[in-house]
């Protein structure tokens, strides 16, 4: 009973410090949240990113081309002579072979008596080995760096826009208490001065009087300082969240359970990254000087006309190449059909070079090198900073239930004084000035408890920031 007695006492004096028209701190927030065109442009930036990394993330799919040849009508000796470059369709798989397969009908022709005709169909193929590192994870840990970045770049700007908020909240209640106290201070100036003019404890022509007066006038324009700075605030408010402020209530307690992770944040994640790229970059480079790539292919094609010339040719061929030497080996045949006669013929080829570039390339891979060590050490640094941050933040999470502990003790006990000095003024032992100061002092708990609050929900922000 004597709890609820209290909580009554408190919810009466919270009532006559928040207008009635006062809008729940998350209602406030989402509200805001919704309205702001800085936080709209940031839900498009972040989109945008999102779909860029998806169209990255396409995989390539068989490629077709086709190509239709020249058709050309000629007149000759009486005879129309029709013919065509013919026609080609190239089919290029999906896989890191580089396969390419290429059907052709070849040059086609025919006469209008029909006397004549010929066409000249052919297919062949091409792929590529390659022996050495060739697994190229740039696309990925580079879609992967901006993904994080573009996520972690809106929710970061996210909880700068809410503790702004808080901020600004912060000064309007500090704003609100500051002028309470003052009033205050100003009337019991006024009252004093009235009471000892009435007791004739002093005279208007007296120093006292004068020094009282003087003391009177600076909290009147110290009021009218803290209204003018109020006017501020409002407007202030009103370009940050997208309304007029109207009050708040229901502010709630934080949430302060925190962690730290071994592995850090998403600013840790980038530098990781980073990290990777250049590993990335490094290997790829050195790739360039030890690969091999072995490129077969091949192909058949025939000729079919009028005249005694018919003939199928069959080629295959293997190529060996690396950055410093190139060797060819080839087969190819024809078959006469009239003569049924086959005509074999083997090619061999190769060049080397002692690489005249070779003092660029080392100078290239120290740099790329260096370029790692660089980032091993941004990444160790960012995640040394993120551990102190955690430290740091541990540390003032413990402050803050600190303040937020001894704030409440001393509530209950200025409570406990108003419900005491109400019983007394009843049976007539304090006056109503003796309450109306005790009611006055919970009133200001009350402000003061609502901006330990909002600190605790920037500590909370705190705490979300450094978990992206």
């Amino acid at each position: 009973m004597h709890n609820q007695r209290r909580l009554a006492v408190l919810c009466l004096v919270l009532a006559a410090t928040v207008p009635l028209t006062a809008i729940p701190l998350q209602d406030l927030i989402t509200q805001a949240l919704a309205e702001s065109t800085n936080m709209k442009d940031l839900e498009y930036s972040k989109q945008k990113a999102l779909l860029t990394v998806g169209l990255n993330q396409v995989e390539d799919e068989l490629g077709i081309a086709v190509g239709s040849g020249e058709v050309t009508a000629t007149y000759n000796s009486g005879n129309y002579v029709f013919s065509t470059s013919g026609t080609n369709v190239a089919f290029t798989l999906p896989n890191d072979g580089k396969t390419t397969i290429n059907v052709s009908t070849g040059a086609m022709g025919i006469d209008a008596p029909y006397s004549y005709s010929s066409i000249s169909p052919s297919v062949s193929a091409s792929h590529t080995l390659t022996y050495g590192y060739t697994a190229d994870n740039q696309k990925s840990l580079l879609n992967r760096q901006t993904e994080v970045l573009a996520l972690s770049t809106y929710d970061s700007s996210k909880l700068n826009f809410t503790t702004s908020l808080y901020s600004q909240i912060d000064s309007l209640l500090e704003n609100e208490k500051s002028i309470k106290q003052t009033e205050k201070d100003l009337a019991d100036l006024q009252t004093s001065l009235q009471q000892n003019l009435s007791l004739k404890l002093i005279r208007s022509d007296s120093l006292a009087y004068q020094a009282q007066e003087q003391a009177i006038k600076v909290k009147e324009a110290t009021l009218a300082n803290l209204q003018s700075t109020r006017e501020l605030l409002l407007r202030q408010f009103s370009l940050l969240a997208g309304f007029a402020w109207e009050g708040v209530e229901a502010i709630p307690e934080p949430n302060l359970s925190f962690t730290s992770n071994p592995m850090g944040n998403s600013s840790v994640l980038l530098k990781s990254l980073a990290l990777d790229l250049a590993k990335e970059e490094l290997a790829l480079k050195k790739a360039e000087f030890t690969n091999k790539s072995l490129v077969l292919n091949g192909g058949v094609s025939s000729s079919h006309s009028s005249s005694p010339t018919d003939g199928l040719s069959a080629s295959a061929a293997a190529t060996l190449q690396s950055k410093n030497l190139s060797a060819k080996a080839g087969l190819s045949g024809t078959y006469n059909y009239s003569t049924k006669t086959f005509s074999p013929s083997l090619t061999v080829s190769g060049s080397w070079n002692n690489n005249k570039t070779l003092a660029s390339d080392a100078l290239t891979l120290q740099k790329l090198e260096n370029e790692v060590l660089i980032a091993e050490l941004a990444y160790q640094t960012a995640l040394n900073e993120y551990l102190q941050n955690a430290a740091t933040l541990e540390s003032n999470i413990a402050a803050w239930k600190m303040t937020h502990a001894l704030h409440r003790q001393s509530m209950d006990y200025n409570l406990a004084l108003l419900k005491q000095q109400q019983t007394l003024f009843e049976k007539g032992l304090a006056t109503k000035a003796d309450v109306d100061d005790a009611a006055f002092n919970v009133e200001i708990d009350a402000y003061t408890l609502s901006s330990i609050l909002l600190d605790g929900l920037k500590l909370e922000n705190q705490i979300r920031a450094l978990q992206i």
